[in-house]
């Protein structure tokens, strides 16, 4: 890795740091902790050091504004007290929060919403699944999000994105659309949308019955552990040699990496600019 190709890292870290000083609306964000803990809850979307394509750029600057307004939009209290009660749910009760901040960023300021709808679109342009037949070949998460993406963001489906989303689609309509003008209404308000999500998922057959299913898996897993453990730790070995090769195969990567051609649409280190524009925003519950 070349000199000018770090700095270019370099100077891209530090622009999203002040991006997400002034998203978050924190500004004691530590830059040399970065270097230090890239595991940090609140610095781990700065990660500058496996951007290999123009691709890796999209992605990194939305997850950096997701993050960041997590942390403005977002209140751990309230998420925790309307959390399902169904282990089944939890998950889709996950990306109907992150649904939920993402589009107040995009209102709050037209770049982040300009670099979320990218990702997803670029998300959703990668996604290739063969031999797709039932409800069974398409995990409800999956196709939850883009249930979500494409009520909330107004985000168009490619082909093979509606044919995932098909296969849930009636089972979200049935249960979802009647609160779609609730839900919309009350994105600032997190309680009631989350409460509402809460109770949407809770009366919602199919994930009750996944439930179930998850529970029996569960105890058939259990009652096999014990037959598997010399098995076991032959895979670990195995599984340690391929790990290795891969490690190699990332490093070769970035020979042909050129960051050169990368071109930022918008100044995210202008942080006066981005202050001004959130004055009118509403903020993070308490």
């Amino acid at each position: 890795m070349n000199n000018k190709e770090n700095n270019l890292k370099e100077q891209f870290k530090q622009a999203l740091i002040s991006t997400a000083k002034v998203i978050s609306e924190d500004y004691k964000i530590d830059i040399k902790k970065v270097d230090k803990d890239l595991s940090s809850k609140e610095i781990d979307f700065f990660d500058v050091t496996n951007l290999t394509n123009k691709h890796d750029f999209i992605r990194l600057r939305a997850e950096t504004d997701s993050g960041a307004l997590k942390k403005k939009f977002s209140n751990k209290e309230i998420f925790n007290k309307n959390l399902p009660k169904n282990p089944s749910c939890r998950s889709l009760y996950n990306i109907a929060e992150k649904i939920r901040y993402e589009v107040l960023g995009g209102k709050m300021l037209k770049g982040i919403g300009k670099n979320l709808s990218e990702n997803y679109k670029q998300k959703i342009s990668v996604t290739h699944k063969n031999q797709l037949k039932n409800k069974e070949d398409v995990p409800i998460a999956e196709a939850f999000e883009l249930y979500m993406l494409n009520k909330f963001f107004n985000l168009k489906l490619n082909s093979e994105s509606s044919k995932i989303l098909s296969f849930w689609e009636k089972d979200f309509n049935s249960s979802i659309e009647k609160h779609i003008s609730f839900l919309t209404k009350n994105m600032e308000d997190q309680n009631n949308y989350s409460l509402k999500f809460s109770e949407i998922f809770e009366s919602m057959d199919v994930l009750s019955s996944n439930n179930e299913k998850n529970e029996e898996e569960d105890n058939e897993k259990e009652n096999e552990q014990d037959n598997k453990s010399e098995n076991n730790d032959n895979n670990k070995s195995d599984g340690k040699d391929k790990e290795n090769k891969k490690d190699d195969t990332l490093n070769a990567l970035d020979a042909d990496f050129d960051l050169s051609d990368q071109q930022e649409d918008e100044q995210p280190g202008d942080s006066d600019s981005l202050k001004e524009n959130t004055e009118n925003v509403p903020q993070k519950q308490t």
